[in-house]
């Protein structure tokens, strides 16, 4: 290492990879040095090449949530890596001492699907996110900070790839939190790791594996046949819009889940589908008179629906955009915070990507659905 890192003790290992806490002497500062294990059974060129790859791309992405490499480098023990030196705790020890609140869970979920949206926007699959890749690191004051780790087992995905196996023909990664499409070697793309990422989340609110078993088979034959705990029977104090929505990540289809950690973002709202407190003093406290608006706010939104898809027809996304607008004026004054937040999306897309835009407006019929539900389980009288 040319005398500038001064190694001090092992402070992680994983199937290939070993993480030492070192001494940057040049800069002055701790970091952690990761190493290729020689015998881990794959070739040392593969190795080599894929850690200077995996260096390479989180160099390059330099996002808040994502580890930072400070340098790469090979000297006479092969190839390393320089990373930044992260005191705190993995996911898994953070849930040993007890599940997490719905507060803590949202800046959670917000923060990882953002660092996974920067990997993805490289065009780079994890492909083997679980507990122990995350890490929670302390900040001044009550704030915190999420990092994934390990891209190990990353790959450029500009195109499907299939999940690498080794030479004994066992998947790398742990097999709670993979994907099905990972046990058929099917093709991969960013929703595997949406599904990854709603099974830690499904760990994260309950202390335990969605998919469970006594042995490996066991565990895949209950992802192949998605045979668990609805969410939301374990953690009744969960609200149920976001229940859902972890679902959503962990569909055992591929199509039935997000597109991507961008779109997952899109429909993950941090309040409830309907703000009580405000529609109460829209409404007057009134059951009938709120029932009223929710009528003319269902008629009006469809019309203006409507307008928005001839809008896209024809060109005309600035127009779609103030249509947005007016959707999202009035689902703000009413609370509905479910519209208001589909139609910010229609806002922020309206001019650059009007099929996003056609998708998104699909969505609003399950919306509707979901409010006049929201409506009806309102107890008026208690108030």
């Amino acid at each position: 290492m040319n005398n500038r890192y001064e190694v001090f003790e092992k402070i992680g290992q994983g199937g290939v990879g070993v993480v030492y806490r070192a001494h940057d002497t040049h800069l002055d500062r701790e970091v952690a040095i990761k190493r290729i294990l020689v015998d881990s059974g794959q070739p040392i060129e593969e190795l080599t090449e894929n850690l200077i790859a995996e260096a390479r791309v989180l160099s390059a992405l330099n996002h808040p949530n994502i580890v930072t490499v400070h340098d790469v480098g090979t000297d006479e023990e092969g190839p390393f890596v320089v990373m930044e030196m992260l005191r705190g705790q993995t996911l898994d020890q953070v849930v040993e001492n007890g599940v997490m609140s719905v507060e803590d869970f949202k800046t959670f979920a917000v923060q990882i699907l953002e660092g996974l949206q920067a990997a993805q926007s490289a065009n780079l699959l994890h492909r083997d996110l679980k507990p122990p890749n995350i890490m929670i690191v302390w900040l001044p004051g009550p704030k915190f900070q999420f990092k994934i780790l390990d891209f190990g087992l990353a790959k450029f995905a500009r195109k499907p790839s299939t999940q690498t196996v080794s030479h004994d023909d066992s998947i790398f990664g742990s097999i709670f939190f993979m994907a099905p499409e990972q046990f058929e070697t099917l093709p991969l793309d960013g929703r595997t790791d949406l599904y990854s990422l709603g099974v830690i989340f499904y760990y994260t609110l309950t202390g335990q594996h969605p998919f469970q078993g006594e042995t490996v088979p066991q565990v895949m034959a209950s992802h192949m046949m998605h045979t668990r705990i609805p969410l939301q029977e374990l953690r009744p104090d969960v609200p149920e819009h976001i229940c859902d929505w972890v679902e959503s990540l962990m569909a055992k289809e591929m199509a039935d889940r997000p597109a991507s950690a961008g779109a997952a973002l899109d429909t993950f709202t941090e309040t409830e589908i309907i703000d009580h407190k405000q529609l109460r003093e829209v409404a007057s406290n009134e059951a009938a008179l709120a029932h009223e608006l929710l009528n003319q706010f269902e008629s009006e939104t469809n019309d203006l629906l409507a307008q928005i898809l001839r809008e896209l027809e024809s060109n005309r996304g600035t127009d779609a955009v103030e249509t947005a607008q007016s959707i999202r004026g009035t689902a703000a004054t009413l609370g509905y915070s479910e519209m208001k937040s589909l139609a910010k999306t229609l806002e922020q897309y309206a001019a650059s990507d009007p099929e996003h835009c056609r998708e998104t407006v699909k969505k609003f019929a399950g919306a509707m659905t979901r409010l006049k539900d929201a409506h009806l389980r309102i107890d008026w009288a208690g108030s």
